[in-house]
């Protein structure tokens, strides 16, 4: 019977945390960022957990500074459901009220996610299903009638009140940030989109606000979410989106306009 027991490295045993990383290339360029965030104290090596037993390191989990930053707990591909528990119980013990723990496949084996519910975490939203766009690798068509703007197109009467149809009408304009429009036969607005940086360099954001339910079923999504990724590739290289895995429409998109699925992520909270 396996033994687990939590621990935290020190600044010469850094190289434990990344022992489950499969690529040692990867682990070259992790570790002197790692160090250089916690001697600036932007990490602390108390929130560097290392899962161990007879067999070796089961599984580690870093908690960030930023209580709004899940956390990823990474397991061994062999891991049992009883040492899934084990580190899910030690971040349990030191997670704040509103941090998420988020199981990714490549992370860790979603068919054993009921250990961490074991540990006193719940379920917090549906599965989503994670997509990576190479926004070089093909073109996109732009929507020649598209309408594009920033604060004062949100504030239009047509589009606030298509906001509000959509559930939408607390969605701001950020800096940075393109809101587009797509019309219908009438010409009024009947798709909204928007594109703009995220915080990784070189990657876009896009946020498919949504198509009026009268337009649905006519092609207006994938021609949106087309257009944002041909304006997004003028100046980032690459996409990363998600949807609920139940959501087969934005799916289809997805898949339509070349974006490829990597990952598949489930949600929890303290309980």
């Amino acid at each position: 019977m396996n033994t687990y027991t939590i621990e935290t490295p020190t600044l010469d045993t850094l190289t434990d945390f990344f022992a489950l990383h499969p690529d040692p290339l990867d682990v070259a360029q992790r570790l002197p960022i790692l160090r250089d965030n916690l001697a600036a104290g932007r990490v602390r090596l108390e929130n560097l957990l290392i899962l161990r037993s007879e067999r070796g390191i089961e599984g580690t989990a870093l908690i960030s500074a930023a209580p709004q930053v899940p956390i990823f707990p990474r397991f061994r591909p062999d891991v049992t459901p009883a040492a899934m528990t084990a580190l899910a119980c030690a971040l349990r013990d030191r997670a704040e009220p509103e941090r998420k723990l988020l199981l990714q496949d490549d992370l860790a084996p979603l068919q054993h996610a009921d250990a961490v519910l074991v540990a006193g975490w719940v379920r917090d939203a549906p599965v989503h299903v994670m997509y990576e766009t190479d926004l070089q690798a093909r073109s996109y068509p732009l929507v020649p009638d598209a309408v594009e703007g920033g604060d004062d197109l949100r504030q239009r009467p047509d589009i606030a009140a298509l906001l509000e149809t959509l559930g939408h009408s607390d969605w701001e304009w950020a800096e940075g940030w393109t809101l587009v429009a797509l019309p219908g036969t009438d010409g009024q607005p009947v798709a909204l989109g928007a594109f703009g940086p995220s915080g990784r360099p070189g990657w876009a954001n896009l946020n498919m606000i949504g198509v009026h339910p009268s337009a649905r079923s006519q092609g207006l999504g994938t021609r949106l979410h087309a257009h944002l990724l041909a304006r997004a590739a003028e100046s980032l290289a690459m996409h990363g989106g998600g949807t609920e895995q139940g959501n087969h429409a934005m799916r289809r998109i997805f898949e339509n306009n070349g974006s490829r699925h990597v990952a598949t992520q489930m949600y929890f909270r303290p309980g």
